[in-house]
C-alpha cells in the first residue's frame, strides 16, 4: 500500500469525525501525522484507501472499527512523576493535611483519586506511589485511584503495568529497587500491590462520570486540541464529579483557567472547591 497524504478533503472530513466523536480539534499542521495513523488502520483492515475507511467508519460495518480508529489518531505520551512539582505537593502538603484533618475528626480516613486521561498509567501509578510512600500513616484508611482514558489500547498498556526506562526516568533506584520487577533489562514490571491500587476503565470526558465525588482530580496534558465549545463540556464534567473542599490539578496546556472561576486557585496549576 503506498498511499500519500490526505487530500484537502479527506483530511476535513477525518478531522470533523474525531471532533465529533472526542471533542478533539486536529489543526491543519496535523495533516501528516492523521495520515500516518489512518494509514496504519488501513493496513490492518486491509482497505485501499482513506475514503473506502472513511465510509466504513460511517458504516453500521464499522462501528466496532471506531475504537482502534480512536486510539490511533490519539497522541499518548507521558511517564512518571511528570510535573514533578504536583506530585510533590500531592506527598507532602496535601497527604500531611488530610492526614490531620482526619485525625481531627473534620473528615473521614478516605480519599478518592481521578486520574481524568491517565495515558498508558503512570499518572495514576504516580499517585499510587506516593500514598505507597506513607502507607502506616494511611493504615486503615479507605483508597481509592481511578485512571481513565478514551483509548482502550493505552488502558490495557496502563493496567499491564510495565514499562521501559524512558518512563521511568524521575523513579530514583530505590523505588525501582523497591516497586518494579525488572526483566528483560530495561522492562520495569509494577508490583502487584501497587497496581491494585488503581482501577482503570474507559471514559469519554464530554460525558459525565457518575459516581461518588473525588478528593483530587488530575486533568493534564490533554485539553490542548479541545476548542473553547468541548473545554467547556469538560470542565462542566470535571467540576461536578469534585468533592466540596476537593483539589483540581491541571497541566500547563489544557488553557482552562478562565473556565475555573467558581474554584479558588491556590497556585497556577493548583485549584479548590469551596465548602
Amino acid at each position: 500500500m503506498n498511499l500519500v497524504e490526505l487530500t484537502d478533503a479527506e483530511f476535513v472530513k477525518f478531522r470533523d469525525l474525531i471532533y465529533r466523536a472526542s471533542g478533539i480539534l486536529i489543526g491543519e499542521n496535523k495533516r501528516v501525522l492523521v495520515s500516518n495513523r489512518v494509514r496504519r488502520r488501513l493496513r490492518a483492515t486491509g482497505i485501499a484507501g482513506y475514503s473506502q475507511y472513511f465510509d466504513f467508519l460511517r458504516s453500521p460495518a464499522g462501528t466496532s472499527e471506531m475504537q482502534p480508529f480512536l486510539d490511533v489518531v490519539t497522541t499518548n505520551e507521558t511517564y512518571f512523576f511528570r510535573d514533578a512539582s504536583h506530585y510533590q505537593w500531592l506527598g507532602d502538603e496535601y497527604l500531611s493535611g488530610a492526614i490531620q484533618e482526619a485525625s481531627a475528626r473534620r473528615r473521614p480516613r478516605s480519599l478518592r483519586l481521578w486520574s481524568a486521561a491517565c495515558s498508558t498509567g503512570e499518572e495514576p501509578y504516580s499517585m499510587a506511589l506516593k500514598l505507597t510512600a506513607r502507607r502506616r500513616e494511611l493504615a486503615g484508611w479507605r483508597l481509592e485511584i481511578l485512571g481513565t482514558d478514551l483509548s482502550a489500547s493505552v488502558l490495557a498498556t496502563a493496567r499491564s503495568g510495565v514499562y521501559d526506562d524512558r518512563a521511568l526516568h524521575r523513579v530514583g533506584p530505590d523505588d525501582r529497587r523497591t516497586y518494579f520487577d525488572e526483566s528483560p533489562p530495561g522492562r520495569w514490571t509494577l508490583k502487584p500491590e501497587i497496581r491494585s491500587m488503581v482501577t482503570f476503565r474507559s471514559h469519554n470526558l464530554l460525558f459525565p462520570l457518575g459516581g461518588e465525588p473525588f478528593d483530587c482530580i488530575f486533568l493534564k496534558n490533554v485539553l490542548i486540541y479541545f476548542d473553547a465549545a468541548s473545554k467547556r463540556k469538560v470542565v462542566d464534567v470535571i467540576l461536578a464529579a469534585l468533592a466540596r473542599g476537593g483539589n483540581l490539578v491541571i497541566g500547563p496546556t489544557e488553557g482552562i483557567q478562565g473556565m475555573l472561576g467558581s474554584l479558588e486557585k491556590v497556585k497556577p496549576w493548583l485549584y479548590r472547591k469551596g465548602g
